[in-house]
């Protein structure tokens, strides 16, 4: 059996930011329950973690370096980290103006 080498720096640039989870979470808050329901589905949700579990021993994109499947990887575990966020922390609420 091998193990698989996870590339660190990939790894770093697919880390969500704490600034866009928070945006990204108060925006879903304002909209309701169902927009979670709607834009982050259970397909969507394990699809982006199966993608990031086999680009972090694919990427080959050095350190310092910009790879556009990292950036994607991070905007999608964002949006599920702020769904996460919001849904745990029994913050979602209806907006009468949206």
């Amino acid at each position: 059996m091998t193990a698989a080498i996870t590339n660190l720096a990939a790894q770093e640039r697919m880390t969500p930011d704490g600034y866009a989870v928070t945006v990204i979470a108060g925006d879903f808050a304002a909209r309701g329950e169902l927009s979670f329901e709607r834009f982050l589905s259970g397909y969507y949700a394990e699809s982006i973690r199966i993608i990031h579990e086999a680009h972090l021993t694919d990427c080959t994109v050095a350190d310092g370096d910009q790879c556009a499947t990292c950036n994607a990887i991070a905007v999608g575990l964002a949006g599920l980290v702020a769904e996460e966020r919001v849904v745990t922390a029994g913050e979602v609420t209806t907006n009468a103006a949206h």
